[in-house]
């Protein structure tokens, strides 16, 4: 029975899969199951972020969820609709349903109990300037309909690379349950930000530029970006009784750009004054749209468990392009103080080049649990992807993929706090196009099939943190131009690694994540024997590792004390693999105190991160380098009501 248990809580059914929402405010350390990655509100912990797990882009590979459910984001979800996001990799990742290479990111709505609740947030937000954030649930006392609706207000934001501007969000979230086993849950909410220009950092030799004061606004004052999101959705999960269940969802995603800037500010050879060349759009528009419908029915015979699902997914995702209008170059003497020149007389470029995904996918999905000794999954789909290109010229491009794709896993457990995993997943990757300067200018390529194999264990200790480890080798094609100038496919790059979690309560009063992770990332192919680039990707250190602790003070009732340092290793800086980035390790500390007043309970949040001001060059795979933040104080008051 109690390594039935400890099976459970490794590789669980979707029925007990779904993580329950953390409050607002609710200490991240405390609410992390595991190193990997956790984020409520603001805050988050782990190895890896919601852009990149195992040194791998996951947007390219679609792995997002929403309560379990497929989504295709053409941006995350704001604030306002979640109290946070899980990354689900290694041990944890097998709760995931048609799971593919990478993990998967599931985010996390909130929820109503019954009553009427209500939370206000004032302060400064590092990073983002002062704040002002309200949520309201309410919810019958049944507990069969309830709502959530929260809005957000961030003044004055202050951006990494030093530009700033205004944010205001609003998100509500439905839930309703007509039926006994019948829930109705829908997501709704909008964004409206302004700020300066993006800017970026080269250099002329494809080096690492010299350091630089964070803080100036590098981009003109009147590069004034304005963009409008939208999320919504509609998720139905049914118990029907008799071992059977049925979901369905449904979601939109989308990203107005009204006006946008890029600067790129590079660093001549020579030591010269740095140039400022910038581009201007408008009109843009990135949407997705996905959907899911599932059936599953759990079943016994004997000591043997049985859970067998079908499942069928769309998406449609498009984008409205332009090519940007080049503005004039302006040069800095002292990148530090840069130039500002008045607003040229300039027009947006009218073109536009679209781009279309749809993709299609039908599944079927088998669990075994063999008595309390192991449980076996396995997943098969078959997918079409399409990708059409309509170019500037109107000329359009299509490709067609059709791929068999599977995965499956086997859990064992060897005692009843000891279990161990073996696992293997193919799954579809985007495709790209080849740029302006390929002979085969515009041509699309075919979806990327990357691969993935897992062995690990977890280990959980009564009362006290869980231990993962695991190894992963994941594999997928890398695009680029032959020798003779044609875009495709050419070799493939492989990363393999080493993970390592620690996470729970060490005692009655401190609670831990502690994670390492070593990454051998390499690239192989006609490219690299050519010499054309290195054998390593750019910007993926092959170390990281971190601690994060939070104590909560005898004597003191409702207050924390909190603390972590994140180290991560040498980067390689530029595709020739000629320069590295030094390793480098941040700290954070910070306190929560949470008392009353004429019983109206409030929260006190402070906080330091990035403690000593360390000042690093992170390096992005088109040769580009952005700086990380600088020292920033978060101060916040909550009340709830």
């Amino acid at each position: 029975m109690r390594i039935s248990l400890c099976l459970s809580l490794l590789a669980a059914p979707q029925a007990v899969a779904q993580q329950a929402p953390a409050p607002q405010g609710r200490d991240v350390v405390r609410a992390a199951d595991d190193a990997f990655g956790r984020r409520v509100g603001v805050e988050d912990v782990g190895l890896y972020s919601e852009a990149e797990v195992r040194g791998f882009d996951l947007q390219s590979a679609g792995n997002y969820r929403i309560e379990d459910h497929y989504f295709v984001r053409a941006t995350g979800l704001p604030l306002t609709l979640i109290d946070g996001t899980a990354i689900r990799v290694g041990a944890n990742g097998l709760r995931t349903d048609f799971a593919a290479p990478s993990g998967v990111v599931q985010y996390d709505l909130p929820d109503a109990s019954p009553g009427t609740q209500g939370r206000i947030e004032v302060g400064w937000l590092g990073g983002a300037g002062p704040v002002f954030d309200a949520r309201f649930a309410t919810a019958t006392p049944d507990g069969r309909l309830g709502i959530v609706g929260n809005v957000r207000l961030n003044f004055l934001q202050d951006y990494t690379d030093g530009t700033g501007g205004d944010l205001f969000a609003a998100g509500i979230v439905p839930r309703w349950s007509p039926l006994p086993g019948v829930k109705l849950t829908a997501i709704y909410g909008r964004t409206w930000y302004e700020r300066g220009g993006d800017t970026v950092f080269a250099t002329a030799d494809n080096m690492p530029p010299p350091e630089v004061v964070r803080g100036p606004e590098r981009s003109q004052p009147w590069m004034e970006q304005r963009t409008e999101t939208t999320q919504a959705g509609l998720i139905a999960d049914v118990e029907a009784g008799s071992g059977w269940r049925f979901g369905a969802s449904g979601f939109l995603s989308r990203v107005d750009d009204q006006r946008t800037y890029f600067n790129l500010v590079r660093f001549p050879a020579d030591g010269g004054p740095a140039e400022a060349t910038s581009q201007a759009f408008g009109d843009e528009r990135f949407q997705s749209i996905s959907g899911e419908v599932i059936a599953a029915k759990s079943f016994t015979t004997g000591a043997l468990n049985h859970r067998v699902i079908a499942m069928a997914r769309l998406r449609d995702s498009r984008a409205r392009t332009g090519p940007g209008t080049a503005l004039p170059t302006v040069l800095h003497p002292d990148a530090d103080a840069p130039v500002a020149i008045p607003r040229p007389d300039f027009e947006i470029d009218p073109r536009r080049k679209r781009d279309k995904v749809d993709q299609w996918a039908g599944g079927l999905g088998y669990r075994l649990s063999i008595g309390s000794a192991a449980e076996l999954r396995a997943d098969i789909q078959r997918a079409e992807y399409t990708k059409t290109v309509r170019a500037l010229d109107g000329t359009e491009r299509r490709v067609t993929t059709r791929p068999w794709l599977y995965s499956g896993s086997v859990t064992g457990g060897i005692t009843s706090q000891l279990t161990a995993f073996a696992s293997y997943a193919r799954g579809l990757e985007e495709a790209g196009v080849a740029p302006g300067n390929a002979v085969n200018r515009g041509e699309v390529l075919p979806a990327a099939i990357s691969r993935q194999a897992e062995l690990g264990a977890k280990y959980v200790v009564p009362g006290g943190p869980s231990l993962i480890a695991g190894l992963f080798d994941i594999s997928k094609p890398l695009p680029g131009l032959t020798a003779d100038g044609i875009y495709g496919y050419v070799g493939e790059v492989r990363h393999r690694g080493v993970e390592l979690s620690l996470a729970g309560p060490i005692t009655d009063r401190l609670s831990a994540v502690l994670g390492a992770t070593y990454l051998d990332a390499e690239i192989s192919g006609e490219l690299v024997d050519s010499g054309a680039i290195g054998a390593h990707p750019i910007g993926r250190p092959d170390k990281i590792a971190l601690a994060n602790l939070t104590w909560r003070v005898p004597g003191i009732e409702g207050l924390t004390l909190d603390g972590g340092v994140t180290f991560r290793g040498e980067r390689y800086a530029n595709r020739a693999n000629s320069a590295v980035l030094p390793s480098y390790a941040t700290f954070q500390a910070g306190l929560r105190h949470r008392f009353e007043i004429d019983g109206t309970p409030l929260t006190v949040r402070a906080r330091v991160t990035n403690l000593f001001d360390k000042f690093v060059w992170n390096a992005s795979n088109a040769g580009l380098f952005t700086t990380n933040n600088k020292r920033v104080l978060t101060l916040t008051l909550t009340g709830e009501i």
